[in-house]
């Protein structure tokens, strides 16, 4: 889209306000015509009160000089808060549209953008958007009305040197363009580079404790600095084509006032009525001065507006995730079936899955089981609808999961992942993320999980804040708090991907045993790298690059010597070994 079409686009957020535009612009009427009347009055203050000495004059002059100020000081006020009320409106809209835009944008988006740079988006680029809806438009149309006033009396006082003034105008046009793509083009490189800037920051900050342990303080700094330097660089490039372009106008402005003087001292166009008319005739073309000054660093707003608006409708033109089908069961009965599934993350990616098959009666409880990378997370991003793209078919009661409303598919699925991705806020809150409030179902979980344990020593019980990705908690109390929100969900489906990876191996046991108690009755599916947890399920899948290359009970594969059978033998090996380090013989 041209400069043009983004900043229309830009303007119809404001159109809801336009009452109160209207109002901003009366004030600016007002503010050109007060300002203009300055030069206007020194006609007669001139003529009538020092040269003519008229008394009428002597006594209304103060008169008009008060009221031109205090017009002037009411429009001022009128068109600085209405714009800027305005801008705050159309930065608050379309914040928030891009917010909720943000949040509804497929997975595949987010594996391919930063979630930093997202952040810089919403913040960064959007200011600079209101700066050209505020700041921009209030200058482009004071300055505008102002100039033209002034153009109107100083053609009024003698329109052959005004026409003269006039022949600036192409030139400056041409500075004015020539500085317009060059400001638009570095203000989009700024604002990749805020975004770099907001990446790095936030890797280093969130993985300070591994910054701190492996002393990385220069590797992150350099990585800073790096950033650091490109915004700079862009920066200062953009402060110099400002620095260059305003100047070289008011250079050619300069030269065009200073023949306009000397034509008029000579009378090579005609001379002047009367000293007041040239006193008021100067200072007109020389209050010109400051609205072209302005005019022409305005050019810098308008553009870094316009290179914001291109990033923030960027976002806003991304395509959602798509609504799914038609079908919205409130409760299935959780059987589930893989026929031929195979998938990649992208085309340049391996397969993650490949012609996978198996299926679940409903309430029967399944390992998936494997190295890692074998594709086993992969199955719980497909059956939640992360990916859509994938070949074969996957079943929910029979039905392919592309043919459900996709709230009513995820309804259906409660997700407890091996991340315990917690947000800044309580307990309580945490738990019941997404959902409605249940006293009784929240005792339940709890219970089970034995979150008490630790809460009940908390300054607020369940009401703590557990801090930006639950920081002020330990790993296993985090993975408790992750359970409980999915058990929290009463969905006929669980999947659990290593959910109990950070708990100690009698609180496993413990939460396992709870969670088959409190889970009668659903399909749960046990993502597992730790096989000592998935002895007791009915089945167990086992993957290995992509594919099922076993299937059976504990006992079963045990007893064929295969894959599984070596998988399970590493690990009491591997387990053994690390108990003699750490409790060697006597």
């Amino acid at each position: 889209m041209s400069g043009v079409e983004l900043y229309k686009r830009l303007l119809v957020y404001a159109l809801p306000y336009r009452w109160v535009f209207v109002a901003g612009v009366i004030g600016m009427v007002a503010v050109a015509v007060s300002e203009a009347s300055f030069a206007a009055l020194l006609k007669p203050i001139m003529d009538g009160g020092f040269v003519e000495r008229d008394s009428a004059t002597i006594r209304l002059t103060p008169l008009l000089l008060i009221g031109a100020f205090l017009i002037r000081g009411v429009g001022s006020f009128a068109d600085q808060y209405s714009i800027g009320w305005i801008g705050r409106r159309v930065v608050f809209d379309l914040r928030t549209e891009m917010f909720e835009r943000m949040i509804h944008l497929p997975a595949r988006y987010y594996d391919h953008h930063s979630s930093a740079a997202l952040v810089a988006k919403l913040i960064y680029d959007v200011e600079q958007v209101a700066l050209a809806t505020t700041m921009a438009v209030r200058v482009l149309i004071k300055d505008s009305l102002l100039t033209l006033v002034l153009l109107g009396w100083l053609a009024y006082l003698n329109w052959q040197l005004t026409l003269i003034f006039l022949t600036v105008t192409p030139i400056a046009a041409v500075i004015i363009r020539a500085a317009s793509r060059r400001f638009r083009t570095t203000s989009e490189k700024i604002q990749t580079s805020i975004g770099h800037i907001a990446h790095v920051s936030k890797e280093a900050f969130q993985g300070h404790r591994i910054l701190k342990a492996f002393g990385g303080y220069q590797q992150e700094a350099q990585a800073f600095g790096e950033a650091n330097l490109r915004n700079r660089r862009q920066a200062i490039r953009k402060a110099a084509i400002a620095a260059a372009s305003v100047p070289l106008l008011l250079l050619f402005v300069g030269s065009n006032v200073a023949a306009v003087i000397y034509l008029a001292m000579t009378g090579a166009t005609g001379s002047f009525i009367s000293a007041g008319t040239f006193a008021s005739y100067l200072a007109a073309i020389l209050m010109l001065m400051a609205p072209i000054k302005r005019l022409a660093k305005v050019n810098e707003l308008v553009q870094t507006g316009v290179a914001a608006a291109a990033s923030a409708f960027q976002i806003l033109d991304e395509e959602v995730e798509p609504p799914g089908g038609g079908r919205s069961e409130t409760r299935l009965s959780g059987s589930i079936e893989f026929k031929n599934v195979s998938f990649r993350y992208d085309d340049d990616k391996p397969q993650a899955l490949t012609d996978l098959s198996f299926s679940l009666k409903p309430g029967e409880t399944v390992a998936i089981v494997g190295e890692s990378g074998s594709g086993k997370s992969t199955i719980a991003s497909i059956l939640l609808g992360f990916y859509t793209d994938f070949e074969g078919e996957v079943l929910l009661d029979g039905v392919s999961i592309r043919e459900y409303q996709l709230m009513c598919l995820r309804q259906n699925i409660a997700f407890v992942p091996q991340d315990a991705i917690l947000f800044d806020d309580t307990i309580e809150r945490n738990i019941r993320y997404g959902m409605d409030e249940d006293e009784q179902r929240v005792n339940t979980v709890l219970e089970a999980t034995q979150i008490k344990s630790f809460s009940n020593r908390l300054p607020r019980g369940l009401d703590t804040k557990i801090g930006e990705r639950g920081g002020r908690l330990s790993g296993g109390q985090r993975q408790r708090i992750a359970i409980s929100r999915g058990l929290y969900r009463e969905a006929p489906i669980l999947i659990l991907d290593e959910a109990t990876s950070a708990l100690d191996n009698i609180s496993e046991k413990e939460v396992r045993k709870a969670i088959r108690q409190i889970s009668l009755g659903r399909t749960i599916i046990m993502i597992a790298h730790r096989l000592t947890t998935v002895i007791d399920t009915d089945c167990i899948y086992v993957l290995q690059g992509g594919r099922i290359v076993e299937s059976g009970r504990h006992s079963e594969l045990l007893s064929r010597g295969g894959y599984y059978n070596a998988l399970y033998r590493n690990q009491l090996e591997s387990a053994r070994e690390g108990d003699e380090v750490l409790n060697p013989p006597k």
